[in-house]
């Protein structure tokens, strides 16, 4: 087991593409999306230590072992009883950025790095194929950060291929002053909704080098949650006065982004925004 300390960054991520099928016997929904992460978000530091203990993470959480952070820490340890002791310990320190209920993945990817963070510094030497069971019972998300970049993602989300990379956008996101609760939104998305996975990963493959293929970008939960939360809905119509090339909520909310080819335009986007959101930041693509 190693003591330094180590110090990772938790990108947040947005969803190019979120379709919603069908209800699975887990009570899970079977999804297909387009992630990507995008070079906005958390630091997470460890350093071994004698127990578990996370700062930083104070109100996201009712207590700390609550917290996605250390849940991946004693998941991993519980996984491989053969490759670390049982009382080993991590001192995380969570430098938190992105906000909670936005749909920007912050704790997931704050669990991913913990994984990765026990990995290493446990001296663990787990490969990825023996990491992502274990963040698949983290989150349905946790998989997709451990690898970053862009991804293929279906089932719950945890079967990943790479996707090629995108236009290199400059992306505005907003996120306004509520929270969707991602088990409520499911319950609100329409009955009726298109099933174009197949065709718009196709499509994606020829033309992700083109900036007008974007604006078929689509989400299934963009119209509902613009129908119950005005606030979205508000946050949205005025990033499209900048006249990016799509607008989109991502996950379930409540962020919104904006792709913009032009970064005078996103910085304009951006500067409008800021006093109507609780996070706002203009980010790239993270390959």
């Amino acid at each position: 087991m190693t003591t330094q300390s180590e110090t990772v960054p938790c990108f947040g991520k947005i969803n190019l593409f979120l379709e919603i099928q069908d209800r699975r016997p887990d009570g899970y929904h079977n999804l297909a999306t387009l992630f990507h992460t995008v070079d906005c978000g958390d630091r997470l530091s460890a350093e071994a230590a004698e127990t578990l203990t996370l700062t930083g993470a104070e109100g996201i959480t009712a207590a700390p072992e609550d917290n996605l952070v250390i849940k991946a820490a004693k998941l991993l340890r519980e996984s491989f009883p053969d490759r670390v002791k049982a009382d080993a310990g991590m001192r995380f320190s969570l430098a938190k950025i992105l906000p909670t209920g936005a749909g920007l993945g912050g704790g997931s990817s704050n669990a991913a790095a913990a994984l990765q963070l026990c990995n290493h510094l446990w001296d663990m030497r787990l490969g990825q194929a023996e990491l992502l069971p274990v963040a698949a019972r983290l989150g349905a998300d946790v998989p997709f950060f451990l690898y970053g970049g862009g991804c293929f993602a279906t089932g719950k989300g945890e079967i990943l291929s790479p996707a090629p990379s995108p236009y290199p956008f400059h992306i505005v996101i907003g996120t306004p002053q509520c929270r969707v609760e991602t088990g409520w939104a499911y319950g609100q998305l329409d009955p009726v909704r298109k099933q174009e996975w197949a065709r718009f990963k196709a499509l994606y493959l020829t033309y992700c080098e083109d900036w007008e293929f974007y604006q078929v970008l689509r989400n299934d939960f963009d119209a509902p949650m613009r129908r119950h939360f005005p606030e979205i809905d508000n946050l949205a119509n005025r990033m499209r006065e900048f006249s990016p090339v799509k607008t989109l909520l991502s996950g379930s909310g409540a962020s919104v982004f904006s792709l913009f080819r032009e970064r005078g335009a996103a910085e304009k986007c951006l500067a409008e925004i800021r006093t109507r959101c609780r996070f706002a930041c203009m980010a790239a693509f993270v390959e």
